[in-house]
């Protein structure tokens, strides 16, 4: 132990010699503060949620399929459509995010690549469902106002038995453009849905899933 000691010493005598002049200066510290994302979707957000067949003149009161089960629940349910049509969805979503991003963040909206009949197995891969700027208790949209439709998804939909427990996987690959732009921290952003019917859609249950991320900036 003595020689362990005695070495230890001499080598600080040799890194350490007398007269050192010590140094001082400034020191740059930085750091990246990880980004913290947190938001919430409501779908059927407000009272009088629902789709609307696109009709001239006065349009028919919204209404919905069985799966909406009650505002700010279930899913967004066209009901009974018919092929060749097109209906607007009221209140579909409503999408609201928290983040630590002084800057803002960017909302994407990405549906999937078919639309898939789980009564016969069949799909349709044509662009079917749009979306339109909503407020969050009233809109002036109809089915006519033209709607913004959503990138597709870069692979097929995987599965799934519901929205809720066993929802269907889709392949994101890349970031689409953004269907939103937020130049704050925080932000409400709200939606209604267009479903232009495929003529050549067969009798069935369709779904479609949509896709939202946020990111920021």
């Amino acid at each position: 132990m003595m020689g362990a000691v005695f070495a230890v010493a001499a080598m600080i005598a040799v890194l350490s010699p007398a007269g050192a002049v010590s140094a001082s200066g400034s020191v740059n510290v930085q750091w990246h503060a990880v980004p913290i994302v947190n938001f919430s979707l409501t779908p059927n957000y407000n009272s009088g949620y629902g789709s609307v067949l696109a009709t001239f003149g006065t349009q028919p009161a919204p209404t919905h399929g069985p799966g909406a089960t009650g505002v700010g629940s279930g899913t967004v349910d066209f009901g009974k459509t018919l092929a060749g049509d097109t209906y607007l969805y009221k209140y579909a979503a409503h999408v609201q995010v928290t983040t630590n991003d002084p800057t803002g963040f960017y909302v994407y909206g990405e549906a999937a690549a078919q639309m898939m009949n789980d009564s016969d197995g069949t799909s349709l891969s044509e662009q079917a469902i749009y979306y339109l700027p909503s407020g969050a208790s009233s809109d002036s949209n109809t089915g006519f106002t033209p709607g913004l439709p959503f990138a597709t998804t870069s692979g097929l939909v995987s599965g799934g038995s519901d929205s809720i427990s066993d929802p269907a996987l889709i392949t994101y690959m890349a970031y689409p453009a953004p269907i939103s732009i937020a130049n704050s921290a925080n932000g409400d952003f709200y939606y209604d849905y267009q479903f232009k019917v495929p003529p050549e859609a067969t009798a069935g249950n369709y779904y479609v899933w949509i896709v939202y991320t946020v990111v920021g900036k």
